[in-house]
């Protein structure tokens, strides 16, 4: 009777123990599939300017048209966790090149040099022009069309959207162009540099443009250049984030990400915000 209850005992811890090893050889099996992949982190700069499309606050947080774009593309991208840093403007090109960074995000314009080394992503904005003159410039009378800025003086930084169109311009009008004054003045000096006579007038977006005017009244005044000849002169009058190569995956993700942005009025909401009217691109 004794052997018998020692026996059963024995077979009970055996059983337990059997048991115990199925239940953690169970648990094993399972955990690796059960362990959610960890998102890859992606760089992007920006120059943090121009206003309002990228800049840093008050509050010292960067803020603005573009960052709040990619951030909203990326909340619909749950396997990439976006990084953003701010460095000099030239500084993105040379992090892209490295693949220290993957994205660049600065209202970027797409021109055949930087498509040979670089992606681009569907269009993030649709861009207008305005001419900016001083109020009492006789100049800016009847300014409708870029020929009518032929053999005028702009301020420009080199780069930018802006500038690709006035040299692609001056490219095919070498018999006048627009005398072109490189500088990396922020535009607000750049304006003033124009209100005091100094140019005769700067090329901007307009949406920028009535930004930049609410907010510091200048004494000057804006004439709409055509956008048929602007199409001419930038192939596509828009805005783009730039992918490092070798990321054709990550801009894939982006633009299908971008394309819900825009469908669901995401980034309707954001151009209201900034600029008061919608300029998100239609596809």
């Amino acid at each position: 009777m004794k052997k018998n209850i020692i026996g059963k005992s024995i077979l009970g811890v055996l059983m337990a123990v059997a048991v115990l090893g199925a239940l953690t050889g169970c648990k094993s099996s399972t955990n690796p599939a059960a362990t959610k992949a960890e998102p890859v982190v992606i760089h992007a700069a920006t120059g943090g300017s121009p206003k309002p499309f990228t800049f840093v606050d008050s509050s010292n947080q960067l803020t603005g048209h573009n960052i709040e774009l990619i951030k909203a593309v990326f909340d619909r991208l749950p396997q990439y966790k976006l990084e953003i840093e701010v460095t000099d403007f030239t500084s993105i090109f040379a992090g892209l090149d490295s693949d220290r960074y993957q994205i660049g995000v600065n209202n970027f314009a797409k021109n055949e040099s930087r498509k040979e080394k670089y992606l681009f992503t569907d269009p993030i904005f649709a861009n207008e022009y305005v001419a900016i003159f001083a109020k009492n410039n006789e100049k800016a009378a009847g300014i409708e069309t870029w020929d009518d800025l032929a053999g005028l003086k702009t301020i420009s930084s080199a780069g930018i959207n802006i500038t690709t169109a006035l040299e692609n311009y001056n490219a095919t009008h070498t018999e006048n162009p627009i005398a072109i004054e490189y500088s990396d003045e922020d535009l607000v000096l750049q304006i003033q540099d124009v209100e005091a006579g100094k140019y005769d007038f700067v090329l901007m977006d307009k949406p920028m443009f009535e930004y930049y005017q609410k907010e510091f009244n200048f004494n000057v005044e804006g004439a709409s250049i055509s956008n048929t000849l602007s199409k001419d002169l930038m192939a596509e009058p828009f805005s783009y984030l730039i992918v490092s190569k070798g990321n054709e995956k990550l801009a894939e993700d982006i633009d299908k990400a971008l394309k819900e942005v825009i469908e669901d009025g995401t980034s309707k909401e954001i151009n209201l915000k900034w600029f008061g009217s919608d300029y998100s691109p239609s596809y």
